[in-house]
């Protein structure tokens, strides 16, 4: 039982730091600090310190670290691995 109450807190606390996070985020966002713009490559949303579109985000640069199972199974371009059809709808 004590495994489960282990787990149970841990998830807690989890949801209460990312919970925070997002707070914090949508604070600098008013204020001007941190704005949530749309990638110009992907259209995926990301951070940017200025209000306007991105060239590429961590998703068109990084592409085996957000697709790391995708990446596993098609291993001769890791440089170039996308995932087709993860357009965002409008």
């Amino acid at each position: 039982m004590t495994i489960y109450e282990e787990l149970t807190i841990a998830l807690i606390i989890v949801l209460a730091l990312a919970t925070t996070a997002a707070i914090y985020v949508g604070l600098l966002n008013w204020i001007g600090g941190v704005h949530v713009v749309r990638c110009g490559a992907c259209h995926h949303m990301t951070f940017s310190s200025v209000n306007e579109v991105q060239k590429s985000c961590p998703h068109c640069r990084h592409p085996v670290l957000t697709h790391p199972i995708y990446a596993a199974h098609h291993p001769k371009k890791l440089s170039e691995v996308r995932v087709v059809g993860d357009r965002l709808k409008y």
